[in-house]
């Protein structure tokens, strides 16, 4: 009778023992069968975040190559180079404006002025601007287009006599539109950028009483600057 009861006794402690330790193993089983659940708290950028008014300020340097679209022109000027200082308001935003100063030269080829002749132009243009900021992580790409007006004073350099038929100096009314792609990474902007100019009231070059050679012109080009 006293052996029977040790058994029971042995018995209900193993068992017991036996539970207390298949407790934890059977709790880690059921947590490992659930789906972990994992709090992100980044809030990834959208659109949705993007502001419409101007936000964001820029300022960039940059130049690239121009040359005048019709033939006319092309016979008296050559392909040149053009350089710019502008400052961006939104570029943070789908709306915003840029201010710019715009500098370029060309080589003369017409007939009647000294052989390293050019034409320089020195002026300025405000735009408004269209933007599409797309975010990925620190990165920024953004798309945008622009039309403006602006103004530019051309001028003939580096000639001892002029008997051409180009004026020695002339003013131009501009209107400059066209689309570009800027990353901005941290504070550092880099954009590439294509402009085409309609010139109205360009008097450098009088084809008759009545009429001037046309000076519509393109410009491809990149800027790097620095975002605050």
């Amino acid at each position: 009778m006293r052996i029977k009861k040790i058994v029971v006794t042995v018995t209900t402690t193993t068992t017991a023992v036996a539970a207390l330790l298949a407790g934890p193993a059977f709790a880690e089983v059921s947590a490992a069968s659930e789906p972990a659940v994992i709090s992100d708290t980044h809030h990834a950028p959208s659109l949705a975040d993007v502001p419409l008014a101007p936000s964001g300020f820029a300022v960039q340097v940059g130049g690239g190559a121009t040359a005048f679209t019709r033939q006319g022109a092309r016979d008296e000027f050559g392909t040149g180079g053009y350089w710019d200082a502008r400052a961006v308001l939104g570029s943070r935003s789908f709306l915003g404006a840029e201010v710019a100063y715009v500098g370029s030269a060309r080589d003369i080829k017409a007939a009647g002025v000294s052989s390293d002749a050019a034409l320089v132009g020195n002026g300025a243009e405000a735009v408004a601007r269209a933007n599409l900021p797309l975010s990925v992580g620190a990165l920024r790409v953004e798309p945008f287009l622009f039309g403006g007006v602006g103004w530019t004073y051309y001028q003939v350099v580096k000639s001892d006599f002029n008997t051409s038929g180009i004026k020695d100096h002339a003013n131009a009314f501009v209107v400059p539109f066209g689309t570009g792609v800027s990353a901005a990474y941290s504070h550092f902007i880099v954009d590439a950028r294509f402009t085409y100019r309609a010139v109205v009231d360009d008097k450098l070059v009088p084809t008759n009483a009545d009429d001037h050679l046309d000076l519509q012109n393109w410009s491809a080009g990149l800027t790097v600057g620095y975002e605050l």
